[in-house]
């Protein structure tokens, strides 16, 4: 569906639905509601984490950047029409070649739905338009948070509730941020993000109302198209999540995810070798308040890699649109693990000393969970802090940082030597 389209279908509904309300008396009269908020933040890494070749990063980097969410929503009776504009920038990054359409997206909007939600039915909603949308533990599917700019869908989603099961059902079309050129991007110029008819994920995803039970059913399918190079991914993905209090007092949690299906090892158009794809993720934790403001738990991760790509089966676990900072540190300029080929054991502790102050702490270990020929099994060791200050309603002050301990499979290319990063941020909501 092209962009035009949707929004040419979306203006027709959105006017469809108040023309009925003017020639129905007994309808209500519409609710108007906007909301928003804008963030600045500033990082500085020194040494990037991952190991590169001589002359390909600076040592040093940092960023500023900004995002702005302003929303906006009509409701009348059963029908909501919603629209959520991003603007995401960035300046100060020491032409980083990480710097992607993942950090700037300016004037875009993220949220364009109208849904109709009826009335004493199994049926809660039927959405159409584009959305940003979280699931579960968001590690598949996310619209982001730390991240500069968001994941976004167009398509359509039908929720239903059943007792005490709450099920959505959808077929999206991911967005792609453009532009996507180096220069543009860095300039922070603008162009509506695309959908693609050759891409689109689709399935079911469903919980207990309590958050006991969550189950991921997704199939994503690409194929390449002017303007689209893909690795013609044509995936199954599984997950089942289950969260619950035992022996009294300690919350465990416990998700397990298997995918299979076909891909290609990149996006070039020479590659036309279609391979098995065989990914697995194992996430654990349990935790337990442990003093009457600080939450400790342990945590645990297992993801499945690949150590060769000339056999015929791709094993790197795909993370489809999830994210990860909340497991494995800051993105952006950071960047952090990617969600493949590692196990990683950790701490972490979250204390809330006053309804104002929030302070996170984490340690984490990582090794490969398939090492490289000829390199070490042992990554590195991360801690990390953050503190949050919720200075006024509207106003909330953040301080951040993380440090890579490298172990020797990282201690090699052009910085083997330990990244320490920090970061600052102030959001305003309104």
């Amino acid at each position: 569906m092209s962009w035009n389209l949707l929004c040419k279908c979306l203006l027709l509904a959105a006017v469809s639905v108040i023309s009925a309300f003017q020639f129905n008396a007994k309808a209500a009269s519409p609710e108007f509601d906007w909301s928003g908020s804008w963030r600045l933040r500033f990082e500085s890494l020194n040494r990037p984490i991952f190991p590169v070749a001589p002359g390909t990063r600076n040592q040093h980097n940092q960023r500023l950047s900004s995002v702005l969410f302003v929303k906006g929503q009509v409701t009348m009776d059963n029908w909501n029409f919603t629209l959520e504009m991003q603007d995401a920038r960035a300046w100060l990054d020491n032409d980083d070649p990480t710097l992607t359409s993942s950090q700037i997206n300016t004037f875009e909007p993220v949220n364009l739905f109208v849904r109709y939600s009826p009335q004493d039915s199994v049926l809660k909603s039927v959405t159409v338009g584009r959305v940003a949308l979280d699931h579960g533990s968001r590690r598949l599917l996310a619209k982001a948070v730390y991240r500069n700019a968001i994941n976004s869908f167009q398509g359509i989603m039908a929720d239903w509730q059943s007792d005490d099961v709450q099920i959505r059902t959808f077929y999206l079309q991911p967005l792609s941020r453009l532009p996507t050129d180096r220069a543009l991007i860095d300039n922070n110029e603008r162009a509506f993000d695309k959908g693609f008819s050759e891409r689109r994920i689709f399935g079911v995803y469903a919980n207990t109302v309590d958050n006991m039970w969550r189950v991921h059913s997704y199939w994503l399918k690409e194929d390449d198209a002017p303007g689209l190079a893909t690795r013609n991914r044509n995936i199954f993905t599984m997950g089942f999540e289950y969260t619950d209090t035992i022996m009294e007092d300690w919350l465990a949690n416990i998700e397990m995810i298997g995918q299979q299906g076909r891909a290609r090892q990149t996006t070039s158009a020479s590659d036309t070798e279609d391979l098995d794809q065989r990914g697995w993720l194992i996430h654990g934790s349990l935790g337990q308040q442990i003093l009457g403001h600080t939450v400790l738990r342990a945590e645990i991760d297992l993801v499945s890699g690949d150590n060769d790509a000339s056999d015929d089966t791709i094993r790197n676990f795909d993370h489809l649109y999830g994210v990860r900072r909340f497991d494995y540190g800051p993105t952006d300029v950071y960047q952090a693990l990617p969600r493949r080929n590692f196990v990683a054991v950790g701490a972490r502790s979250v204390s809330k000393f006053t309804p104002k102050h929030n302070l996170m702490l984490s340690y984490k270990s990582f090794w490969y969970q398939k090492r490289p020929d000829g390199i070490d099994n042992f990554i590195g060791n991360q801690v990390e802090a953050r503190l949050r200050w919720q200075a006024t309603k509207a106003v909330r002050l953040e301080l951040g940082g993380a440090v890579l301990f490298k172990g020797e499979g990282f201690e090699r290319g052009a910085y083997p030597d330990d990244s320490l990063y920090g970061y600052t941020a102030l959001k305003y909501t309104f």
